[in-house]
């Protein structure tokens, strides 16, 4: 399995631990999607008060890798719904992100 390198500004995330992914798989969403801002983190979790500092998986495996799946048709990074970027950023439309469609794949590149 190819983990893709992850970084994700999107703190308000339950699986943002410093900007790694507490899980082993994320999914990417948008499938229409000719630019970032159409696409979303569809694993986006709000981080609850009550898991406010809950920010592992139950095993302690937030990583710098992660396994991207992706319904980015349009993305020159999609290769059989997985991503094949070396490097993804995931970041947010706003400040906060409350829900999915407020997070984005910075990383998105339009197939040519």
């Amino acid at each position: 399995m190819t983990m893709n390198k992850l970084k994700c500004s999107v703190a308000s995330c339950r699986h943002n631990n410093n900007q790694m992914c507490s899980l082993q798989k994320i999914q990417v969403d948008g499938p229409a999607a000719m630019e970032s801002r159409e696409t979303c983190c569809g694993s986006y979790a709000e981080r609850t008060k009550s898991a406010s500092n809950d920010t592992s998986c139950g095993c302690g495996c937030a990583s710098e890798r992660t396994d991207i799946h992706c319904s980015v048709a349009h993305c020159a990074y999609n290769e059989n719904k997985k991503c094949s970027a070396e490097s993804v950023s995931v970041g947010g439309c706003c400040s906060n992100p409350s829900v999915v469609s407020e997070t984005e794949c910075c990383t998105f590149t339009p197939r040519a």
